[in-house]
């Protein structure tokens, strides 16, 4: 029988309204101190929530002495700074006489159109330790910002605020769980105190798959090959493991592709792909041609490296 689920299950005791009755957070002045750094960081971080902006940590200077331990922090809003767009690529555009050959070479670039939150804003806290007091004081307070700040209605939308409460999250598994709309999550709780969205829900299912590949992730490949056998005695699997026992090199080919060996397997092509997966190993296919000129597989590889102990092991 088919497990059902009921939102009254899940009880979402975090989504309250914010109480009105919270203590306002004064201006950071120079008659402020702290015990640590993370303290000061901390009171900002909630003095800039409250205010309708987010911070950031800039910068630290350290002192002459030996001991090399940081005696100054700058605390700047999240939009400091100027946004430089990077270029995408360079290309080379000859001059159009090119029996010149002491013309200049001209470059021309391609940037990226990205969006930026950086705006120049010269808003930052800058704290200085006090070897005498042994605390952190105020040294430069500027609370003018150049930007508009988040009005209170969205300010639970701010990148400091967003939070999402573990109720929610396996609501979110469950929903991925029955093949329901995830994100329909977000809309059954929406409301003006909601601290996520629908990426945030996605997001969590994404990290949830990753947890699951690095709790046993050699294993589950070794149990999906194991299977594959299973069901075709003809798919063929060959694990390398070294001195502690770890998998470091994989290599499996299945039926279709064994029979497409011996009929197309006159020339055989091999390359490895750049480190472009998440444990960074090279990937190692064995491709050909059909007799209608399409690409076909023989077999594939992931490798720890491109020595060449590892592709004896392969060859």
């Amino acid at each position: 029988m088919e497990e059902h689920f009921d939102l009254d299950d899940f009880e979402v005791e975090d989504f309250q309204a914010p109480n009105n009755d919270v203590e306002v957070l004064e201006s950071p002045s120079s008659e402020m101190s702290f015990v640590t750094i993370d303290e000061a960081r901390k009171y900002y971080e909630d003095y800039g929530r409250q205010n309708g902006f987010w911070i950031r940590t800039r910068t630290s200077s350290k002192g002459q002495n030996r001991s090399n331990e940081v005696t100054s922090m700058l605390f700047v809003c999240a939009k400091e700074g100027k946004y430089c767009a990077r270029p995408k690529n360079d290309g080379v555009v000859e001059g159009d006489d090119k029996r010149e050959e002491d013309e200049e070479v001209k470059t021309k670039k391609r940037f990226r159109n990205r969006s930026t939150v950086r705006c120049d804003c010269k808003a930052h806290l800058r704290i200085r330790y006090d070897k005498w007091s042994s605390k952190w004081k105020v040294t430069v307070f500027n609370d003018t910002h150049n930007h508009q700040l988040v009005t209170p209605s969205k300010r639970m939308k701010m990148r400091s605020n967003r939070y999402m409460p573990k109720p929610i999250k396996d609501l979110t598994e469950v929903f991925q769980k029955e093949n329901l709309e995830v994100s329909k999550v977000a809309s059954i709780f929406g409301g003006e105190y909601m601290g996520f969205d629908n990426r945030d829900c996605y997001n969590h299912l994404r990290n949830v798959r990753h947890r699951e590949l690095d709790g046993g992730d050699a294993q589950s490949v070794l149990t999906y090959f194991k299977n594959k056998q299973t069901q075709n005695p003809q798919f063929f699997y060959a694990i390398q493991c070294d001195e502690s026992g770890r998998a470091v090199n994989f290599f499996w080919v299945d039926s279709r592709s064994r029979m497409a060996y011996q009929y197309f397997g006159d020339v055989v092509t091999f390359d490895t792909t750049y480190r472009t997966n998440k444990y960074d190993m090279p990937f190692a296919p064995f491709t050909g041609v059909n007799h209608h000129m399409q690409s076909i597989h023989f077999g594939c590889a992931l490798l720890q490296d491109e020595t060449e102990v590892t592709f004896i092991w392969l060859f």
